[in-house]
């Protein structure tokens, strides 16, 4: 009796609630079938319409949240913030309408304020939340009724404030074509696997997905929410590793939030809310991408700590309008995630500093051609190549070559020393050690070597005038540059990356050198026009000998020019010392015999000088040919071929004709003149 007539007190409230609200808000009322309403809908309406009549709106404002658990009093996070922050867009739904939980003060606990906003929100839609559980009176608890009311809400208010708090569609459906739409597939990009994140680089991409709309309709993506976790080595919170977070479509930016967004009181997981313009087209594919950029000064400590990011849900709007959150397709919310790593910035950059020999004809042995009396400037003394691969410039401050000389110190040879890049002068400095080895530094460059490009350097130097010191005929220079003038300990070489960092030793690799170059007022310039060497008949037995012939042209270069003849009682002292080379051969096993020279004046006849051509003259720039002719055979009785032939063991010369010994006071030595002189091998075998 008493529940009958309780039944029929609360109807009559409906009822009479009803009828005074109708005229006010006849629209509504309108929408509703009270006729096949149960007596809860009938409360349910009631309490709307008492919402609206007691000043109610909608909820105003751009949202992008998704919650994902229950929240009761005493829960904290950043989801219990973020639902502070929803029910403060609606004025019916507030928290608090000043200090703690007020629109701009949300705090991550949930009191006693935040359930009784709770209970607002479930009053105001109580035919979606309370009726469908049989509940008529709310209950603060913000549980699974509530979240997916809430998250409908939340999906369905517009940028521009407009909400449609009954339905989970929106009016505003762009361009967009087709019906209702859905997600079809959502895989990881390939390509974005094991990252590096380096200190303040930009818009690193970490992770991305491959997403396919539907056949059925275009879709536009409008939020995503990520979590991002740490491996057990990293110890800090996310923020002290990274700067940004930036979420693209396609290569176009549709969000960026500050990093501590992502924070250990929101488990570092946040919904990011994404700029318009998202679509992916019904069929097609499109790629969502996260990417991360490093802060300025990543701790040591922190270097290759590993992060992981895991896309649990994406959120998008179809052609119809509807808004829909996809938590379970393919590799959404996959549990898995992407992991990468924070690393210093010249190992996130790949930053490789790369040393390589340069110009051959500048590095390989020669004779460099110096004054008696005068200075001579800008001889080109060693070449090499600096490449710096990786993504970063290099700033290069400091750097020194290595150089060693005979015959006088370095700095009786060269007073001045220019270091040049693709042509350009970016160093010099002057020297007179008297030192043979040792560095010559230039310092205070400030020079940028550029990402991914090579450039020639080219040390020159002033030379001295023969006769400094110790300078003399022959005196020798060799220059070096690599991983050891990098790599020393007095930190002679600065050089840093972008970041302002040093390089590491092991991003330092490579070297050049020159040879010992030879410096000569007055020197032979010889240039071998042709070599031969041809098998002698010896009828049909195996050949024992074989016919060697070297043709050369020599110039005089610097002032009047000495060589001893053929005919040079001591054969040590001629113009050609020659020797044997070959597979197996031995100075005991083979010789070249009855050594004969042809000598063909050049631009003027060379002097002849001596008894039968003892010696010859060449005045500076004159040139003649000279022959070499020598037979090559085995002097020792072997019954296994040798390969033998004939080359020059020293070109001898001298710049004064009082004596055999003085017109062969230098030799030209160096490997390859030497080797320009083979005249190839024949195979030989000593019958006899």
């Amino acid at each position: 009796m008493t529940l009958t007539n309780s039944i029929v007190a609360k109807a009559s409230v409906a009822i009479v609630a009803i009828a005074m609200a109708f005229a006010l808000v006849a629209p509504v009322a309108q929408a509703e079938d009270v006729s096949s309403m149960s007596l809860e809908e009938l409360v349910a309406l009631v309490n709307q319409l008492q919402a609206q009549l007691s000043g109610g709106s909608s909820m105003s404002g751009s949202c992008s949240y998704v919650w994902t658990r229950s929240l009761s009093q005493g829960s904290t996070g950043q989801d219990v913030m973020d639902l502070q922050k929803f029910l403060n867009m609606g004025a019916d739904t507030q928290v608090a309408a000043s200090g703690a939980g007020s629109a701009g003060a949300e705090t991550s606990y949930f009191g006693a304020l935040t359930g009784a906003a709770v209970s607002k929100f479930q009053t105001k839609y109580s035919a979606d939340i309370l009726v469908p559980v049989g509940l008529v009176n709310p209950t603060g608890y913000f549980g699974p009724s509530t979240m997916a009311k809430a998250n409908s809400v939340c999906a369905g208010m517009s940028d521009d404030g407009d909400s449609d708090s009954d339905s989970d569609s929106d009016s505003d459906s762009g361009d967009l074509e087709g019906g209702a739409g859905s997600i079809s597939d959502a895989d990881y990009v390939a390509g974005l696997s094991s990252e590096e994140v380096g200190e303040e680089v930009e818009d690193v991409e970490v992770a991305g997905l491959e997403l396919e709309a539907d056949e059925g309709s275009d879709i536009e993506l409008t939020a995503v929410n990520l979590n991002f976790s740490k491996s057990t080595g990293a110890t800090a919170n996310f923020d002290k590793y990274a700067d940004e977070v930036s979420v693209w479509v396609d290569g176009e930016e549709v969000a960026r939030v500050d990093a501590d967004e992502f924070s250990k009181s929101n488990g570092y997981d946040k919904t990011i809310s994404l700029d318009s313009g998202g679509i992916i087209r019904a069929g097609d594919i499109g790629e969502l991408t996260v990417a991360v950029s490093g802060i300025s000064n990543l701790d040591s400590g922190d270097a290759g700590d590993t992060w992981t990011v895991e896309f649990e849900s994406v959120r998008f709007k179809d052609a119809q309008g509807a808004s829909v959150t996809d938590s379970s397709t393919g590799d959404i919310n996959d549990a898995a995630g992407k992991s990468f790593t924070f690393e210093n910035f010249a190992t996130a950059t790949d930053l490789e500093l790369k040393v390589t020999s340069g110009d051959d004809e500048i590095n390989d042995a020669h004779v460099i051609g110096v004054d008696i009396t005068n200075d001579t400037d800008n001889l080109e003394l060693f070449s090499f190549s600096l490449e710096v691969e990786g993504d970063s410039d290099v700033v290069i401050d400091i750097l020194p070559i290595t150089l060693t000389s005979t015959t006088g110190g370095i700095g009786e040879i060269i007073n001045t020393f220019r270091l040049y890049a693709d042509g350009e002068l970016i160093g010099s400095e002057a020297t007179s050690t008297t030192d043979t080895a040792g560095e010559q530094v230039f310092d205070n460059l400030d020079w940028t070597l550029v990402a991914g490009e090579e450039v020639e350097m080219v040390l020159k130097g002033d030379a001295n005038d023969i006769g400094t010191g110790a300078f003399d005929e022959g005196s020798t220079l060799l220059a070096a540059f690599g991983e050891t003038e990098m790599d020393l300990s007095a930190s002679h070489f600065d050089a840093v990356d972008e970041n302002g960092d040093d390089l590491a030793d092991a991003d330092e690799t490579g070297s050049s050198s020159s040879d010992a170059n030879l410096f000569f007022s007055i020197a032979p310039q010889v240039d071998v026009t042709s070599t031969s060497i041809v098998a002698n008949d010896n009828g049909t037995a195996p050949v024992e000998s074989a016919t060697a012939k070297i043709v050369m042209s020599i110039t005089a270069v610097g002032g009047t020019l000495y060589l001893n003849g053929d005919d040079e009682s001591t054969a040590g002292k001629e113009f050609w010392l020659g020797q044997i080379y070959g597979s197996g051969t031995s100075a005991a096993s083979t010789t070249a015999s009855t050594t004969t020279f042809t000598v063909t004046g050049g631009t003027n006849d060379p002097t002849n000088s001596g008894a039968d051509n003892e010696y010859f003259t060449l005045d500076e720039g004159e040139s003649m040919t000279m022959t070499v002719e020598a037979i090559v055979s085995q002097s020792t009785y072997t019954a296994t071929a040798v390969l033998a032939g004939l080359k020059a063991q020293a070109i001898q010369f001298g710049t004064s004709s009082t004596s055999d010994t003085t017109r062969a006071a230098f030799a030209l030595t160096y490997t390859d003149l030497l080797d320009a002189t083979q005249s190839g091998t024949a195979s030989l075998v000593n019958a006899s």
